[in-house]
């Protein structure tokens, strides 16, 4: 986990542009209402049937998706409450898992309505899922694929960008937004990755443009070359934190998203 630092205040800044202005090729969208399953259907490849030591599988819970069974995965999960990174002793977080499907395209507009349970600092029960929009999903990969979420930081409101890493345990941070603006607890809200450019992702929440720290600013993310050949995209989603860990499969972490292919 990278640590808190001085660095230059974050800030958003108006959009400028809709996507929806772009030539739309592939288009896709699943608002996620259906009866409550164990899977997403819609025809979605969940990552624990690729990765089944690395995910956890996701469905449907209330017209959103969850993680239907949080310690799916083989191994030792750390103890409640929740163990901060890393890990000790090889330990698993429970309540990770992800989908994509097949656009045929690299650039890319995936927006994602994320619940917005959140707040780590407070009494049990804790209901904070953290989900992200997700870029050049690569299952051979081990950074997997490229995402942006909220999250906390030493108390403090962050939004972090990077690759969700398989296992998870392996997340890698690249970039990170100190000030991304408030946030109330259980108020979904809009989160969007776009590759406009080759391979460069902005990151957008309810249609404003987050500010990077670390030099990033408002400039695009560069990924890795390596994995930018991928057109396949979707979410993830990560309730390691929720507690008590019986409440994971009936909280919500995506309740709709959109992807459009950009011209």
């Amino acid at each position: 986990m990278t640590s808190d630092s001085n660095a230059d205040k974050s800030a958003t800044v108006n959009s400028l542009e809709d996507p929806a202005s772009h030539a739309q090729l592939f288009q896709f969208g699943d608002e996620f209402v259906r009866e409550n399953s164990d899977d997403l259907g819609d025809g979605w490849e969940d990552a624990h049937h690729h990765c089944p030591a690395h995910f956890e599988p996701l469905g449907i819970f209330d017209n959103g998706v969850v993680v239907t069974n949080p310690t799916a995965r083989p191994g030792v999960y750390d103890s409640r409450p929740p163990a901060p990174h890393p890990l000790p002793d090889n330990q698993i977080h429970p309540g990770i898992g992800c989908a994509w499907t097949e656009t045929g395209a690299t650039r890319v507009a995936v927006k994602v309505i994320w619940s917005g349970n959140f707040g780590v600092k407070q009494p049990v029960p804790v209901s904070h899922v953290e989900a992200t929009p997700l870029l050049f999903v690569n299952p051979e990969s081990s950074r997997f694929g490229f995402g942006a979420w909220f999250s906390q930081l030493y108390g403090r409101t962050v939004m972090f960008a990077g690759y969700i890493g398989s296992p998870p345990e392996d997340f890698d941070i690249v970039a990170i937004a100190h000030k991304p603006g408030p946030h109330v607890p259980g108020t979904p809200r809009e989160v969007e990755l776009r590759v406009e450019k080759p391979g460069a992702v902005t990151v957008w929440v309810d249609g404003e443009q987050i500010n990077f720290d670390s030099g990033a600013g408002l400039s695009p993310i560069e990924v890795d070359p390596s994995m930018i050949g991928s057109t396949l995209h979707g979410f993830a989603v990560d309730a390691h934190l929720v507690d008590p860990l019986s409440d994971i499969p009936t909280l919500k972490g995506v309740e709709a998203i959109t992807i459009i292919e950009l011209e």
